[in-house]
Order: C-alpha cells, then sequence, then structure tokens
C-alpha cells in the first residue's frame, strides 16, 4: 500500500478516562475503609458539639421554667440520630435520657411548691391517675439513663444520669421510699447540670416526705442554694416536715407543725393540715376527737367532702360504737 500524504488515520485512540476515575474511587473506598471508624468519629465529634450547642441554648428557658418546644424538638432530633449512629456509647444513651426527661417538662409539668405540697400529701399515685400521659416520658428517659450506665461503667458516677435515673424512680413508684432516699442523698447537687437543679430539689422534698425522711427534708429547706429556686413559703416547709414526721410515726412533732400551717384561709394546706390531724388522733386511739374534727371541717370541706367521709369511715369501722353527725351512709 503506497503512502498517501496527508492522509489522516481514522483508528479509535483509547480513552482511560472512566479507568482512572474507576481507580480512584476504588483508591477513595479503600481510604475511606481503612479510615471508617476515625471518620465516623468526626461526625460523630460534630453531632456530639450540636447537642452540647442545643443543650446550652435549651437550659435558660428550663431554668426560667420556660421550656421551649422548638429547642426541645431540635435536641431531640439530633440525639435520636446520635444514638443510631453510635450505638455502642453510654454518651448517646445518657442524651436520649436528658431528651425525654426535657419533653416531660413540655407536656406542662412544673417543679413548683404548689404542685410539691399537693404529691407530698397524696403520693404520685393520683397525680398519675389525673393524667397519664407523662409516664411514658419518664420511662423512657429512666431506661435510657440506665443503659448508659450498662454501656459505659463511667455513667454510674455521672450526677446528671444518676439523677435522671432517682427521678424515673420516683415518678414510677416501683423502688421503696427508702430506697429512693438513698439514692437521693448520694447525689451531689452542686455537680448538677443548671437545667437539673430545680428537679433535684423538688425530688428530694416529695421523696423525703413521702418516705418520712424529715432530717434529709429540714437539711434540704436549710440550704436555700438547692431549695431556693422552688420559692417555698414557710407554711408549705412546715407542711412538708409535718408529712415527713407523720410518716416517720412522729405524731406529736408532726402535729405541732400542722398547727403552724393552719390558718383562716381555707386552702389546699389548711384542709389537708385538718384531716391529717383527725388521722393523727385516729392513730393515737384518740377517735372521738377526730371526728368531731371531721365534723367541724366537712361543712367547709367543698371539694374535699369525699375524702372527709372515708376517713370518717376508716374510724368508725374500727369504733363501731362511735356515734357522727357526718352523713356517713349518704
Amino acid at each position: 500500500m503506497l503512502y498517501q500524504a496527508n492522509h489522516r488515520s481514522y483508528r479509535k485512540k483509547a480513552n482511560y478516562k472512566p479507568l482512572v476515575f474507576f481507580l480512584i474511587l476504588l483508591a477513595l473506598g479503600g481510604i475511606a475503609f481503612f479510615f471508617r471508624q476515625d471518620i465516623k468519629n468526626l461526625f460523630a465529634g460534630d453531632r456530639r458539639l450540636l447537642l452540647e450547642k442545643e443543650r446550652k441554648i435549651l437550659q435558660e428557658g428550663i431554668v426560667k421554667g420556660e421550656p421551649k418546644e422548638g429547642e426541645i424538638k431540635d435536641f431531640k432530633s439530633v440525639s435520636k440520630e446520635f444514638v443510631t449512629s453510635n450505638p455502642k456509647e453510654g454518651i448517646s444513651y445518657h442524651y436520649s435520657a436528658l431528651s425525654g426527661y426535657y419533653e416531660f417538662l413540655l407536656l406542662g409539668f412544673r417543679f413548683d411548691s404548689g404542685t410539691l405540697s399537693k404529691i407530698a400529701y397524696t403520693g404520685f399515685e393520683e397525680f398519675l391517675a389525673q393524667d397519664s400521659s407523662y409516664l411514658p416520658l419518664v420511662e423512657d428517659s429512666y431506661r435510657q439513663a440506665l443503659r448508659a450506665q450498662a454501656v459505659d461503667p463511667e455513667f454510674m458516677e455521672s450526677t446528671d444520669n444518676r439523677y435522671l435515673i432517682a427521678f424515673g424512680e420516683a415518678i414510677r413508684q416501683k423502688l421503696s421510699r427508702a430506697a429512693l432516699n438513698k439514692l437521693l442523698v448520694s447525689i451531689d447537687p452542686e455537680k448538677l447540670s443548671p437545667e437539673l437543679k430545680a428537679g433535684y430539689a423538688w425530688t428530694c422534698l416529695a421523696g423525703s416526705a413521702l418516705s418520712g425522711n424529715a432530717d434529709f427534708l429540714k437539711k434540704t429547706l436549710a440550704r436555700p442554694e438547692i431549695s431556693g429556686p422552688l420559692l417555698l413559703s414557710g407554711r408549705e416547709s412546715d407542711f412538708l416536715i409535718a408529712l415527713s414526721e407523720f410518716r416517720a410515726g412522729q405524731y406529736v412533732s408532726s402535729l405541732n407543725f400542722l398547727r403552724r400551717v393552719k390558718n383562716t384561709n381555707e386552702d389546699f394546706l389548711t384542709g389537708s393540715s385538718k384531716i391529717l390531724e383527725a388521722k393523727i388522733f385516729f392513730y393515737q386511739n384518740l377517735s372521738p376527737k377526730a371526728i368531731a374534727l371531721l365534723e367541724e371541717y366537712y361543712p367547709i370541706s367543698a371539694d374535699r367532702k369525699e375524702e372527709v367521709l372515708k376517713l370518717a369511715r376508716e374510724i368508725l369501722a374500727k369504733n363501731p360504737t362511735l356515734k357522727t353527725k357526718l352523713p356517713i351512709e349518704e
């Protein structure tokens, strides 16, 4: 074949670009594989920083008693992603426990003195019977805090995590009151995060009033840095001490505090003090005096009439010869 001048060859040249691109992807894949844990830790670290940032933002609202829904929902969203991507880290479950606790507050529960007095008097059972929507959130927060301890034993020493467990135990009412009190006493309030301090003080006072640990209750009341945010009045403090002394079987001391609580204002504290005073007389085998007190209170007892009659029926069942003007049979 003769060579022709200016002849252009139309032979297709090899294209190596796809191969080079494939080799680059393969190399990047290999790097990602060998450094996968470092990359994972990098993203986990970013999420953790974001969680701490979100927590700092929402702390202020909770401390003021004004939790903000948007902030708490954001925290929940990031904590959910964090626990999904880091299932072997105790901190993941701790953040999840905090998320449940914050949502509990979002439902409207407040660590105030009025709620404290009522729950210290009635116990948590009546509170939960009135609104059961609180329990699933508390239960989830409690279990996540326990899981944090199980995954990482260091969280057994975490003050915040131990408080979340203690709070869960207080609401769930599965732990004995003495055991709950022991758990609360072991927590150092000075190491708690700001948004948990009021809840801790509230739980300590409610727990000690319910368990009869008057000494711990008085110590907590005597420390304004702990109980101060609850803004308890003198009557409310005396009422809590009276309840604690009553449950410890110290009836004389309880009566002394109850008489300081009662006044001409027929509010919850005065009414509860009269009913509790009647109960003490009954326990001291002074049933006629107990019935007389209930008869005096009944006409002005308003929505507590059934509570008065219930106690009167209990007294009369033990003293069948005792007479009363109360409408027991109605």
